[in-house]
């Protein structure tokens, strides 16, 4: 049926007249639109069925006048819930069948059926299986005065059978050639699919494991089971623990039972998918396969930590780092890994501590639901990366381990608030834990930059006379003046530490107001350990990031588009030999600063976070990025 609200003529725009960056306008379609006149349902019955008893429900919707308390008549809407039952006869023949819906002035059921015959699906249903379609039709008259009077509003088809509903076999898994549908096809082997909508969804009912009704939907619900971690006999997951441990004996006598139960595990499931048909067996036997080599991997982790005195440190601090950051924000008493937390860390250990690894270019997915953990899991390898990268590199008072050791992407601008709060949270933790012994750690202390777009945060730091609003310094000066109102100079709202609310002297431009070369931030709490004396280790302004070349960088993809064109931006991915007080220097600042003994090492650890993000057309300008 036609949609009327596109009858109206399309006027030619100018193509001068194109939509700002930020629009969220869209052009119209400009093809009519048509609302459909039919929904069904497409679903297997066995060779026995032999009728199927169809309610139809619906709504009717006529203009009526009701009384108002003035006495006057108000023309409204008055809806009319109809429900009709029928019977219908599955005689097996081909040919479509229309049953009228009784009292419905012109609604009918059509009904299509066909023998399952394809050779490729016989091995999988039933013989004489047959595939029913019943659909829905509006077949009324349109009226042109009152054309809303001949729609159907919430319809709804609901089946039932005194013969169960046959499964519906999964064809793109059972036949798939592609790799993430053969394992979906495996994981799924066990969940029974009854009905596909057509213009709308299904759902099924099953009572003492069998489906005797199926019904539409518009909005299909369906339990997902809870995912949860298990624990270990034997497997220490005390982070306060973790970071006291004496040698790599003790690591190895806390962490090696992970191992050996995983390892049993993956042999009970081999048994498992030994009894698995055709493709499915092998494609068990390939997860299998992969599943040892993440075994091999964790036990390699663990013999890092037991034969290499720097990295089992850089394991100690990270443990340390994250303990104390989540003490800090969640007042946990004593912070624990789960265990795919533990597994993770220890997976990638060898391939950060030896650039020979075979695994050292190896993508890994961390995948888990919200709220799981995954972003502590990964926040610890990063604390890990960054420690031993200044163990690996005391030269120059520490600074040869200084430099970008972490990026951590995110998809154009969907960065949250929750996760650079964290983030921050934990490299407050390790400049803590730097400062305790800063001739091991070195004295170029521990940072988080932002390196994100002007939106979130200034790109600049500005001047006195600039008439731009988007500096740190118009930033600082709005915020400061107005601080019940204008936002926070940069992303972050709150200290990363203790919690305490930014106030306008929680910023301060340095050296002065003038022509600043650096952003001060500190916590006003007097409690706090980041205030006066001590800045938070936050870098929120490009000019100072290709300066002081953060441990730990958050971005986002389109950040990196200006590496061609912003020459000392560079040096985010190493290079840099030169440096001062103020910094490092690289080729785009030839002449500055006292020569480091060899140049900055690149990043240890790429994370892209929140990948799933990158599926669809958002995937493609991320491409365009990559």
């Amino acid at each position: 049926r036609s949609d009327i609200d596109e009858d109206d003529d399309l006027g030619e725009a100018p193509e001068s007249a194109g939509l700002g960056e930020e629009s969220a306008e869209e052009r119209r379609a400009a093809k009519k639109g048509y609302f459909p006149s039919s929904m069904g349902l497409s679903f297997l019955v066995s060779s026995q069925s032999r009728s199927l008893e169809a309610r139809v429900r619906w709504g009717d919707y006529a203009r009526e006048k009701v009384e108002r308390k003035d006495g006057k008549l108000l023309p409204v809407w008055q809806r009319r819930p109809r429900e009709e039952a029928i019977e219908l006869t599955l005689a097996g023949g081909s040919a479509p069948v229309a049953h009228d819906v009784p009292n419905s002035d012109g609604l009918q059921l059509h009904v299509v059926e066909r023998v399952v015959a394809a050779e490729d699906m016989r091995d999988h249903v039933p013989a004489g299986t047959r595939s029913v379609s019943v659909f829905l039709v509006n077949h009324r008259a349109p009226n042109e005065q009152t054309p809303d009077e001949a729609y159907v509003f919430q319809p709804e088809i609901e089946l039932r059978s005194q013969e169960p509903f046959v499964s519906r076999p999964d064809p793109r898994g059972m036949f798939a050639e592609d790799w993430d549908e053969e394992v979906a096809d495996l994981h799924f082997v066990d969940i029974p699919s009854y009905a596909t909508g057509h213009g709308i969804s299904a759902e099924w009912v099953i009572t003492d494991g069998a489906c005797r009704t199926l019904h539409t939907a518009w909005i299909p619900s369906a339990e997902v089971e809870t995912t949860s971690t298990v624990d270990m006999d034997g497997v220490e997951l005390s982070m306060d623990a973790l970071g006291a441990l004496v040698d790599g004996a003790s690591a190895r006598t806390a962490l090696h039972p992970l191992v050996g139960q995983y390892r049993a595990w993956i042999r009970e499931q081999q048994e498992v998918a030994a009894q698995l048909p055709g493709k499915r067996h092998e494609t068990a036997v390939e997860l299998l396969r992969l599943a040892g080599i993440a075994a091999d991997r964790i036990d390699r982790g663990i013999a890092v930590l037991a034969e290499d005195a720097d990295a089992l440190d850089a394991f100690r601090v990270a443990n340390r780092a994250v303990a104390r950051a989540l003490k800090k924000r969640l007042e946990l008493e004593e912070p624990s890994w789960r265990t795919f937390q533990l597994a993770f860390l220890l997976l990638n250990l060898s391939g950060l501590a030896d650039q020979n690894d075979p695994h050292r270019e190896t993508v890994d997915l961390l995948f888990f639901p919200t709220g799981g953990g995954k972003t502590e899991a990964y926040l610890g390898l990063a604390a890990f990366a960054m420690v031993l990268r200044r163990l690996g590199h005391p030269e120059d008072h520490g600074r040869a381990g200084a430099g970008v050791s972490v990026i951590m992407r995110y998809t154009l601008r969907l960065l949250t608030l929750d996760q650079l709060g964290r983030a921050a949270g934990l490299v407050c933790a390790l400049e803590l834990e730097r400062e305790a012994d800063t001739a091991r750690y070195g004295e170029w202390p521990f940072e988080i930059g932002l390196w994100v777009g002007k939106a979130a945060t200034p790109n600049i730091l500005g001047h006195k006379g600039e008439k731009r609003s988007d500096s740190a310094r118009a930033k600082v000066r709005q915020f400061k003046n107005d601080p019940q109102s204008k936002p926070s100079p940069i992303p972050l709202e709150n200290c990363p530490w203790c919690g305490e609310r930014f106030q306008p002297d929680s910023f301060t431009l340095c050296p002065n107001d003038d022509k600043p070369t650096a952003l001060r931030i500190v916590c006003t709490n007097f409690e706090c350990d980041f205030t006066r004396d001590r800045a938070l280790p936050i870098v929120a302004i490009d000019e100072p990031i290709y300066r002081r070349l953060p441990a730990f960088l958050i971005a986002t993809v389109d950040k990196f588009a200006a590496l061609p064109w912003v020459g000392n931006s560079g040096v985010l991915l190493g290079g840099a030999d030169r440096y001062d007080e103020a910094g490092f220097y690289g080729a785009a600042d030839s002449g500055r600063g006292t020569r480091l003994s060899a140049p900055l090492p690149p990043p240890d650890l790429i994370i892209q976070d929140e990948l799933h993000l990158i599926s669809g057309p958002l995937g493609t300008m991320v491409g365009l990025y990559e």
